[in-house]
């Protein structure tokens, strides 16, 4: 997510670089977490946290209803006339809805990493 957003900034610094520079780079850093999926050991990794490990569903809930928000300010989707009243704060309104969602997105790796490092414990 986080590069996608520095692609989303250069597209505002650099305008005359056509789009389809931005949708190649797009497209090569969202695929190598996608194809990393199909290796073993993480496609172990994730079933065993799937299987044994508990989830924080609320943290995740918040994370993409927070990013649904930004996608509605910044893509004009529907419901964007009730949460964009000014027009010339879309930008202000799509970046203050992407806070809780990095947030919401950290929380969930710390508490993640917190319970590995519970289980680790345990097994020293």
């Amino acid at each position: 997510m986080l590069f996608g957003r520095g692609i989303s900034w250069g597209r505002d610094f650099f305008p005359d670089v056509p789009r389809f520079y931005y949708k190649i780079i797009a497209s090569i850093i969202m695929a190598i977490p996608i194809l990393t999926i199909f290796l073993p050991t993480i496609r172990r990794e994730i079933a065993r946290r799937y299987k044994y490990e508990t989830i924080p569903v609320w943290h995740l809930f918040f994370a993409f209803l927070f990013l649904g928000i930004a996608d509605i300010a910044e893509h004009r989707r529907l419901g964007y006339q009730w949460l964009v009243l000014d027009p010339h704060r879309k930008d202000l309104i799509e970046e203050l809805m992407e806070i809780p969602c990095l947030l919401s997105l950290a929380l969930t790796t710390f508490y993640m990493q917190k319970n590995e490092q519970k289980r680790l414990n345990k097994t020293c």
